[in-house]
């Protein structure tokens, strides 16, 4: 699980009410560790990339 276009193991969420608020997760060992309290991830959840500009459905990562 990295991103296709970077290979960085690093992403981010939305929220889906507040644009402006953005939780940081990261892959390690294939298993999502987020930066600060974890938060729902489900598969069609939009992810973006913290190094590039791609994002996409956090399904697409696996």
């Amino acid at each position: 699980m990295k991103c296709p276009l970077c290979g960085s193991l690093n992403f981010y969420i939305k929220d889906a009410e507040d644009e402006y608020d953005v939780c940081e997760f990261q892959i390690k060992d294939r298993k999502v560790v987020f930066a600060e309290e974890p938060r729902p991830l489900p598969p069609d959840m939009e992810a973006f990339c913290n190094r590039c500009a791609w994002h996409g459905k956090f399904a697409t990562l696996k």
